[in-house]
């Protein structure tokens, strides 16, 4: 037994060069093969198409929106003036919110209203754009035509001729003749022939003088 393990001991030296060589190949051996038993194991990631350089590179154009025209603004009045609506007056009564004397009543009472006195059959004018809204005939105040000018604003003209000058839902201009002066106002008959003018606000009658050129008063 002793002379087997001294041949053994004998044999390991005489070829122990060769053992470690051999010791060292079939380790490089297992090492590799353990590589590729773990990356045949290891899910591969996927791989994407490619992108070129240049297109990653160059970015999408802007899309320009059309550009559209703003829309001019219809031209609006900063100030609103009125011509005269009688053009040969030869004179006027003020607008009177307190008590004044009414000859053909023979009272004391407002004049919520200015007179433009003038020849019968003198022409009676539009003082302002505006959509007739009424033509009337009324015994106390005669023939009476009203004129909307928008944004609560009326003019009204009585002691008119008549009312054929004009129709309701009619558009009118300043200058635009709406009537003719009279006598027909009978609270009023005893003064003469003139226009009796009213304007309103928001449904309140207020002094013509607000808007009537003052150069023409």
């Amino acid at each position: 037994m002793k002379k087997t393990a001294n041949k053994a001991i004998l044999f390991i030296k005489r070829n122990s060069v060769y053992i470690i060589l051999a010791l060292c190949i079939l380790a490089v051996a297992l090492s590799v093969t353990l590589m590729f038993l773990k990356e045949s194991v290891t899910p591969q990631p996927e791989i994407q198409n490619p992108i070129d350089d240049e297109q990653a590179q160059i970015p999408d154009e802007p899309v320009d929106s059309p550009i559209i025209p703003d829309e001019p603004d219809e031209p609006v009045d900063s100030v609103i003036t009125f011509i005269m609506p009688v053009a040969n007056t030869t004179a006027i009564e003020e607008y009177s919110s307190t008590m004044v004397f009414n000859v053909t009543l023979n009272r004391y009472e407002a004049h919520m209203a200015m007179d433009f006195f003038a020849s019968e059959g003198t022409e009676v004018l539009a003082v302002y754009k505006g959509t007739i809204e009424s033509v009337e005939n009324t015994l106390l105040k005669g023939y009476t035509v009203t004129i909307d000018h928008g944004n609560g604003l009326k003019t009204v003209y009585n002691s008119l001729a008549d009312g054929d000058s004009v129709s309701v839902g009619q558009t009118v201009n300043a200058g635009d003749v709406i009537g003719h002066v009279s006598t027909s106002n009978r609270q009023e008959y005893k003064e003469g022939a003139h226009l009796h003018f009213e304007v309103i606000e928001n449904g309140t009658i207020i002094d013509p003088s607000k808007y009537l050129i003052l150069e023409e008063k």
